[in-house]
Parts: structure tokens; C-alpha cells; sequence
């Protein structure tokens, strides 16, 4: 079992590294904004997710590398483990290596498909360094999962800063001298110090690897793709997720647009993640309170329901509230654009994160079949609306279309999961959290009525529309049930990690 005092490290670098991930984003789209324009970022967020759809072969390799690193490590199997590295480390780059190039003569073509023709000369003469450094960071992703599979999480979230500090200070150096090509120089360069880096640490943790992978073995890839097949059909299914999304905006609502969709997404989802992974910590705590528990799975469930429930309310919220601010504050004035996608993406994201804590019971207990189900009807969802909505409506109608794909998909996680375990639908609303639902409400309407009846300076407004928020949220949030039991989650986690 993994000790104490490397769990508590693991939650100490997982939550710095979305911290340390969000001030970069901040940075870097401000900076990227006033260096590039939105047009030109609109473009490289196109090419990106265009791009990185060949790449998603990528990720059943990944959810195997961590399973069967984790389970040869526990039986002492260091050779087949330096094995399962090896082989899954060559086949990703061999066979996405022969994929991309396979792509790269059609490019052309597609990109005359999706980006207006004033911008696909631009597109062109940076996808050859996109191609490169999706393929490097894929082959780095191998190892990212070794990680995972090793119980070192600290060492990937260490990884991950550094790499993306490095990307940071790339950009400030090399974009304005270079333009958008700068962007895609120092997005190779990246990759390679992110490949290099989690090489270098992979190999100090399992210190019988090879100083290069070289050994590839046929049994341990049938093994590698047997198990990878259900994550396969989930990771094709998101082809019809971002990077369809983006295609259909660029085609419909133009590169500008896309830029300022691409700046709410990164916000909301750094700030998503900054959320579940918060409640990720808190869950092993909740486990171990349950463990003698006969119905423990139910049990963790709901408690992890009714958790991300509480917190998620009075989060989303203030997104929403402070998204006319922070536009303000990034862009330099508010945006239409930038306020309407992260609204819409804030009440997105807060449905999907219903179905992490089934999610999480499902894939425990290896149960893929409705995780799978669920991702698949997101992807489809999305194409079909995304494509007939923004035909009739443009570019807004498509992030609508994948705001409502992503939030019908993730229930039917949660839906299922209650079916399955004969689990009363009406706890998807837990009675409990009615008041603080009923007071995010009421606060949000006090505080974007303030906002637009009232004129601050962007920081005063900000300080002022969270205060006004709490002081309706704080009571329904003290009086919640929940209260209580978090403190006595954290309580009881950091009463074990100074016991042992």
C-alpha cells in the first residue's frame, strides 16, 4: 500500500500543479492576446485540435500502461514492467509516427474545409511543428502513465510544471520575434524538455529501465491492446469533442471568435480541475472513514456526490458571476464572446461533474460499459447539433450544442449508476443542498444586476461581487450537512498522515 507520507505529496503536487497551470494560462492567453490577436490565436487552436484527432490512439495505450505497471509492480515483475514501458513507448511512436505522416499530404485540404481561406497559408506553415511536437508528447504521455501506474504522482505533476514553465518562458522570448511560428517553435521545444524531463525521472524511480527504450515485446502489446480496446472506443469518441467544436466554430463564427471560445475553455477547465482535484483528495479520506461499512461503495458514492454537489454550486456560480470582470481584467474590455462561451461552458461543466463519482464506481469495479456509452453519445451529440445549429444560428449555437452534448452525456453516467444499484433518482438532487441551490440563485441574480447597473474599477467590482455573493451564501453554506463532514474528512486525513 502506498505509504502515508507519499499520499499527502501526491495531493500537495497534484493541487500545485493546476494552481501553477492556471497562473500560466493567465499569463500566456493575456500575453498571446495582445502579441498574436485573437485571430491568430483562434488559428493555432484550430490547428492544435485538428491535429492532435490522430493522436487519440494514444490514449488506450496509456489507460493499460497504468494498469499494467501498477500490477507487475505489486508482484515484484520489475522486467515485465521495464517491458510494458518499452513496448508501449515504441508502439505509440512507431504507429502515430506512421499515422501523422499518413496525414500530413491531406492537410491541405482539410484545413479548406474548416478555416476561412484568408487564414490556412498561416495554418500550414506551423502544422509541420504541430505534428512534431504532438507526436513527442505522446511518446511522453507513455511515461506520464508510468508514473500513474508507480504511484509517483508527484513526479508527473513535477514534470508537468516544469514543462509548462518552460513553455511560459518560451513563449515570452520567442513569439515576438516570430509571431505565430514562435508559438509553434517554442511548442516543440516543450515537448522535447517534457520528454526528455519525464524520461530522466522515470528512469530514477524504476532504475532497471534501459537508458533507451529498445526491447519491444508481442505478448506484453496483445496484452496492452486487449485492454486498451474499451478506453479506445471512449478516447475515438472524443474526435467529436473539442476539436469538432472548434472546426464548426472557426466555420461558422470565424477565427476571432474561436480565439475568445479557446480563452474561456482553458479558464473553465483550469478552474474545473482545480475542483475535482480537490475532491479526488478528499476521497481516499472518505474510503477509509466507510471501510468497515457492509455497503461501502454506495456509501463513498453518495458522500463524494453530496461533496461535489456542495462545492460545485457556490463554484460555478461565481464563475459566472466574475466572467464580465475577468474579461475585463485579460482582454482589456468586456467581451460578448469570452462572457457567453464561459457561462455557458461554467453550467457544462458543472452538470459533467455529476458523473465523476459514478464514474469513479464504475471503472473501480470494471464496469466500462456505461462510461463508454456516455462518451460516445457526447461525441455523436455533438457532430450532429453542432454541425445542424450552427448552419441555421452560427458560431454561439455550436457551443451551445456542445454545452448540452456534454451535459445529456455525463447524466447518463449518474442515471445509470442509480438504475443499476437501485439508487432513488430524486438523490441527484440532494434535499439537502436545496437552500444553498435556492441561495446561489438569489446571489447570482443580486450580483450581475449590480454588475451591470454599476460602474468600479474591474478589482473593486471583483471584490465586491464576491462579498455581496457570500454574504448570501454563507448561512445555507454553514448549515449544510456537509459542512460538518468535510471538516471531519480533513480532520481525520491529517490526524493519519501525523500518525504515521
Amino acid at each position: 500500500m502506498i505509504q502515508k507520507r507519499q499520499l499527502l505529496l501526491n495531493v500537495v503536487m497534484s493541487v500545485l500543479q493546476v494552481l501553477v497551470n492556471g497562473g500560466i494560462l493567465l499569463i500566456l492567453y493575456q500575453f498571446l492576446l495582445y502579441t498574436l490577436g485573437v485571430e491568430r490565436l483562434g488559428t493555432w487552436a484550430v490547428v492544435l485540435s485538428t491535429s492532435s484527432v490522430a493522436t487519440v490512439a494514444n490514449s488506450g495505450f496509456s489507460g493499460s500502461v497504468v494498469k499494467y505497471v501498477a500490477m507487475y509492480k505489486a508482484r515484484g515483475q520489475v522486467e515485465t514492467v521495464s517491458g510494458i514501458v518499452q513496448t508501449a513507448t515504441l508502439s505509440v511512436g512507431i504507429l502515430l509516427g506512421f499515422l501523422l505522416l499518413a496525414v500530413y499530404p491531406f492537410a491541405d485540404w482539410l484545413f479548406s474545409l474548416v478555416i476561412p481561406a484568408a487564414n490556412i497559408g498561416e495554418a500550414l506553415s506551423i502544422l509541420p511543428y504541430v505534428l512534431l511536437s504532438l507526436w513527442i508528447t505522446s511518446i511522453a504521455s507513455v511515461f506520464q502513465s508510468s508514473f500513474d501506474g508507480y504511484q509517483r504522482f508527484d513526479l508527473k505533476s513535477l514534470m508537468m510544471i516544469i514543462s509548462s514553465l518552460s513553455y511560459l518562458m518560451l513563449c515570452l522570448l520567442i513569439v515576438p520575434a516570430f509571431a505565430i511560428k514562435g508559438l509553434a517553435y517554442a511548442q516543440v521545444t516543450q515537448s522535447l524538455i517534457f520528454l526528455t524531463g519525464s524520461w530522466f525521472m522515470l528512469r530514477r524511480s524504476m532504475r532497471f529501465l534501459p537508458v533507451f527504450p529498445f526491447k519491444w515485446n508481442r505478448n506484453l502489446f496483445v496484452e496492452l491492446v486487449g485492454y486498451g480496446f474499451s478506453f479506445q472506443i471512449s478516447s475515438m469518441s472524443q474526435i467529436f469533442y473539442d476539436p469538432i467544436t472548434k472546426i464548426l466554430l472557426s466555420r461558422f463564427g470565424g477565427m476571432a471568435m474561436t480565439g475568445y471560445y479557446e480563452m474561456a475553455r482553458g479558464m473553465t477547465c483550469q478552474l474545473r480541475a482545480l475542483l475535482v482535484t480537490a475532491t479526488q483528495v478528499l476521497i481516499p479520506a472518505i474510503a477509509d472513514l466507510q471501510e468497515t461499512n457492509p455497503m461501502v461503495i454506495q456509501k463513498v458514492y453518495k458522500d463524494a456526490y453530496d461533496l461535489i454537489y456542495y462545492l460545485a454550486v457556490p463554484f460555478f456560480s461565481l464563475i459566472i458571476i466574475l466572467a464580465p470582470v475577468i474579461s475585463e481584467l485579460w482582454i482589456g474590455h468586456y467581451e460578448n464572446d469570452f462572457v457567453y462561451f464561459s457561462t455557458l461552458l461554467a453550467i457544462g461543466w458543472f452538470i459533467s461533474l455529476s458523473s465523476v463519482p459514478s464514474s469513479s464506481a464504475l471503472l473501480g469495479i470494471g464496469d466500462l460499459r456505461w462510461f463508454t456509452i456516455a462518451n460516445v453519445s457526447i461525441g455523436v451529440f455533438n457532430m450532429a447539433l453542432g454541425l445542424f445549429l450552427g448552419s441555421i444560428f452560427g458560431g454561439f449555437a455550436v457551443v451551445a450544442a456542445w454545452v448540452f452534448s456534454v451535459s445529456a452525456g455525463s447524466l447518463i453516467v449518474p442515471i445509470s449508476y442509480h438504475y443499476c444499484y437501485n439508487i432513488p433518482m430524486i438523490e441527484l438532487l440532494p434535499k439537502e443542498s436545496k437552500g444553498i441551490s435556492q441561495a446561489s440563485l438569489a446571489g447570482l441574480s443580486i450580483c450581475l444586476v449590480f454588475y451591470y447597473q454599476m460602474e468600479l474599477a474591474p478589482l473593486a467590482m471583483a471584490s465586491v461581487l464576491v462579498l455581496l455573493f457570500f454574504a448570501v451564501m454563507v448561512i445555507p453554506l454553514m448549515k449544510h450537512p456537509v459542512r460538518k463532514r468535510l471538516v471531519k474528512w480533513i480532520s481525520h486525513a491529517l490526524l493519519r498522515q501525523e500518525l504515521h
